[in-house]
């Protein structure tokens, strides 16, 4: 479980800027890591991903314009205990980029896009992460049956990464994600109850993820995300 959470999750602490071995910490960063170790992602800055080979695949749900810099309009951090953080650069397209990180040393990434928002009472909050009637597609299930938002009709469905492998159910995992934006540099707490789906793409061989996050901005805010995303190769990152 925990090797599954190290794979996607990023965040943020409220500690300020500080020194550490010689090299300054960016805002919105943990502790010991740069913006270099990130390809030069920072808060604030600008950023082009490549994924020319994801338009060979129109099986795909996930979109992305290759020729574009984005701007990093907010930068988010979930620290998982034992060396284990996320990292999260929030760009103004609606997408966001997620570093996972070990022990100081950037695992991976993976790309994200709002796919999909519902806004939610604070009764159906609490029933979807707490409620006993669970139905086969809420959050938690074994697998999840994923409408297109495009003009072509089509239905991508979605299996569960974490959680027993034989259980129907599995209660999404909480966490804390502290964000820090280009307007203000004092983090902002937003709670998730999360759970992580993949599938293959068609034709291809690469994953595609459904991250689903019933989202608490402790403001009175609450909400549904359906995020899809892809993983994306450092490589492929160019940070300005």
């Amino acid at each position: 479980m925990l090797n599954n959470l190290k794979a996607l999750f990023r965040a943020t602490t409220q500690k300020q800027p500080e020194q550490t071995s010689g090299r300054p910490v960016a805002a919105g960063l943990p502790t010991g890591v740069s913006q270099e170790d990130l390809e030069g992602l920072r808060l604030d800055g600008r950023v082009n991903i490549k994924l020319i080979g994801l338009r060979a695949h129109p099986d795909a749900l996930f979109r992305w314009d290759d020729d574009a810099y984005h701007h990093i309009a907010a930068v988010g951090h979930v620290d998982l205990g034992q060396g284990a953080e996320l990292v999260r650069f929030y760009l103004d397209n609606d997408t966001w980029l997620q570093a996972n990180i070990e022990n100081g040393q950037v695992l991976e990434y993976k790309l994200f896009d709002f796919y999909r928002v519902t806004h939610l009472s604070d009764a159906e909050f609490d029933n979807l992460i707490n409620g006993e009637d669970k139905q086969p597609d809420s959050l938690g299930a074994q697998s999840i049956p994923f409408a297109s938002t495009s003009d072509e009709a089509r239905t991508c469905t979605y299996q569960r990464v974490w959680g027993n492998n034989d259980s129907v159910w599995s209660p999404p995992v909480m966490f804390e994600e502290q964000v820090m934006t280009t307007e203000s540099l004092t983090a902002r707490s937003v709670t998730h109850h999360a759970m992580l789906y993949e599938r293959t793409i068609q034709d291809a061989e690469r994953l595609e993820y459904l991250l689903l996050s019933a989202e608490d901005d402790g403001e009175g805010s609450f909400m549904l995300v359906q995020n899809v995303g892809v993983d994306v190769a450092s490589i492929d990152i160019d940070a300005i």
